[in-house]
């Protein structure tokens, strides 16, 4: 037996599906890598608050929308991204949002004050939100077997939690080493290590996004 075979169905391009999560490597490393990030980004910043707000000179109120602002556009606008999915490809969609997701995570870089970090953690959240409920469904379309994708589906539930529930400490030990500017920097490399994987890996046919998929990123906080 391969560990990659060639599929077809009616009405859809051509596939690649693969007979193992193991021979699936890249294309999983890749999609849990940018669902760690998407998710770690909703609580790495939160411990560097108070540096932040020194530097930039913030209120409270202030510091409290630099990560409710991601928050709040990555999770209104799931829904959008996964109508967008289904009329333009799941996997393209993904690829522009990881995209944008490193360019714009290196605008940091020109932040001098609170709202335009807020603006800055916004469109992140826009750009997460074009990549959660797609690197969910993507993982169904590497497998044929409903028991490797109940697998694969796993694993990238757990990766995506650890970097939910990580951000913070993962935030705190870099804060002793850099800046707090270098939280957001680091997500660049991420974005395209995770865009690699996705271009190469990943089969580049269209089928509708599951609304299930689209409830479950919503579900999660």
């Amino acid at each position: 037996m391969t560990d990659v075979a060639e599929t077809s169905r009616s009405g859809t391009a051509r596939s690649r599906t693969y007979t193992s999560v193991r021979a699936a490597w890249m294309p999983m490393a890749a999609l849990c890598l940018a669902f760690f990030v998407e998710m770690v980004d909703n609580t790495l910043l939160s411990i560097a608050l108070p540096t932040t707000g020194r530097d930039l000179g913030s209120g409270t109120t202030a510091l409290q929308w630099v990560t409710g602002a991601y928050s709040l556009t990555f999770g209104g606008l799931l829904l959008t991204a996964g109508s967008m999915a289904d009329k333009l490809g799941r996997r393209r969609v993904l690829l522009v949002g990881l995209a944008a997701f490193g360019v714009i995570s290196l605008g940091v870089l020109a932040v001098s004050s609170t709202g335009e970090l807020i603006a800055l953690r916004a469109l992140l959240g826009v750009a997460a939100a074009a990549m959660a409920p797609i690197t969910n469904s993507l993982v169904f379309r590497l497998f044929d077997d409903a028991a490797l994708r109940m697998r694969a589906m796993t694993l990238m539930i757990v990766v995506g939690m650890s970097g939910f529930i990580l951000g913070p400490v993962l935030g705190g030990t870099a804060l002793a080493h850099v800046g707090w500017e270098w939280l957001l920097l680091v997500n660049a490399p991420i974005a395209l290590i995770a865009w690699i994987g996705v271009r190469l890996g990943s089969p580049p046919t269209i089928r509708r996004i599951s609304p299930e998929i689209v409830s479950i990123c919503r579900a999660r906080p």
